[in-house]
């Protein structure tokens, strides 16, 4: 468990905070380039890291990101007339480019220079993999982009979304990186109670993780810092004289990857919105061909790992805690363990369901919550150490953000973090 000092400094994120100033050492998305699909468009409304800021698409294409209220009299610039080049006030006409430069001001005389002195907030976005990105921090000390190997595949090889949750960002990690809960939240009640008829169709059909997973419920878990963050290693028994250990990865600041398919691959970013809410994205690509159409179409409209969405620009879930996330006890009773469809949306019930933001001095963690604790105690030690002028420098080095989350059968004397053929699977070849 975390004291509650600990727990606030984990989960508060706005500027002059430890965790806050850590974060905005990183390039983060913050939305789709759909979201913003043409120049001179209408703008975006977005919260990012507690900051109110306002996001368009000026003349030439390019996306600016801006503080949202107007330097003048703290009018809302998502009101703003979206014109060449720039964002127009409506209240006085105070006009912004993407720099946050006032480069018109009306209301003054044609001999006045007071608009050369007006700048307002800006920060700098890149386009790349079909998403927005900006960087938050000291504009001396730019970050590298995470390579991220879904970044480098053909556009029709990968399928991002992104989704609004309401917890802190810290708790939407702790999820990510949770191996045990599998066997719980996302089975079937065949597979929860392991009867006869799932395992022996998991002998012919089912892929080795399932039945792995289902012949030992109570894997050993391990957990070591790495450059790129945390690697949680979760062991598991087999029979066959063997281990199969599953391989889920924490990269700073706020990414998860589990383990996935071998020919399609997935990680998320949870990007802090405020202290209480954050964006949950997920990014999926194949290893060697197009995307399925009609994967892609039922992804579209929520489906696996990607949410359904409500209409708007804020990307709500139709599936939330308002509505209590659609549950049908009848379900619930007679076929799945939570009674909750969708992937996602279930991680959303347990996640949101502890409250905004955990009270986690009141916690019992167990031997499953190695990894957990290691990734808030490596997110507070940079964060300290941030503090005390060390940057971190994974925020430095995005080729360190070229991996994959693999599993593996492997013989018991084998290290599970030095083995040949762990790296080589864990290595992305793009």
């Amino acid at each position: 468990m975390l004291s509650i000092e600990e727990n606030e400094k984990l989960a508060k994120i706005g500027r002059g905070t430890a965790m806050g100033e850590l974060i905005r050492r990183y390039w983060m998305p913050f939305r789709l380039s759909s979201d913003l699909p043409e120049a001179d468009g209408e703008p975006v409304r977005v919260t990012l890291l507690g900051e109110s800021l306002v996001a368009f698409r000026d003349t030439s294409g390019k996306v600016c990101l801006i503080q949202r209220h107007c330097a003048h009299r703290w009018s809302d610039l998502f009101y703003g007339r979206n014109e060449e080049g720039g964002l127009r006030c409506t209240y006085h006409g105070w006009k912004y480019d993407g720099a946050g430069n006032c480069v018109d001001m009306p209301t003054e005389t044609e001999e006045s220079s007071y608009k050369d002195k007006i700048r307002i907030t800006a920060y700098p976005v890149k386009e790349s993999g079909g998403v927005l990105w900006t960087y938050m921090g000291p504009p001396g000390l730019a970050a590298e982009m995470p390579e991220f190997e879904y970044l480098k595949v053909p556009e029709s090889h990968r399928f991002v979304s992104w989704n609004w949750q309401e917890n802190n960002f810290a708790q939407a990690i702790e999820g990510g990186i949770d191996s045990a809960h599998s066997n719980f939240l996302h089975a079937t009640l065949d597979a929860y109670h392991r009867t006869d008829a799932w395992l022996a169709k998991g002998e012919r059909t089912r892929r080795m993780r399932d039945l792995y997973h289902a012949r030992d419920q109570h894997p050993k878990f391990f957990a070591e810092d790495t450059d790129y963050g945390v690697m949680t290693g979760a062991r598991r028994e087999t029979g066959e004289g063997q281990h199969y250990w599953r391989f889920n990865l924490f990269l700073m600041p706020f990414y998860t990857m589990p383990p996935s398919a071998q020919k399609q691959k997935f990680f998320h970013a949870f990007v802090p919105i405020d202290d209480e809410n954050v964006q949950r994205w997920t990014f999926t690509w194949s290893l060697e061909s197009p995307l399925p159409a009609e994967q892609v179409d039922e992804w579209r409209v929520g489906a696996g790992l990607h949410a359904a969405l409500q209409p708007g620009p804020d990307h709500v879930p139709v599936q939330n805690r308002s509505n209590d996330y659609l549950i049908d006890r009848e379900r619930q009773r007679t076929s799945t363990f939570t009674g909750i469809t969708g992937i996602g949306d279930q991680d959303f019930s347990v996640q949101e369901g502890m409250g905004r933001l955990t009270p986690r001095q009141n916690e019992h963690l167990g031997t499953t919550d190695v990894g957990i604790i290691k990734m808030r105690r490596r997110l507070l030690r940079d964060a300290t150490a941030l503090e005390d002028g060390d940057e971190p420098r994974s925020a430095a080095d995005g080729g360190l953000y070229h991996l994959r989350a693999t599993d593996i059968l492997l013989e018991p004397e084998a290290s599970w973090m030095d083995d040949a053929r762990v790296k080589e699977l864990m290595t992305a070849t793009w």
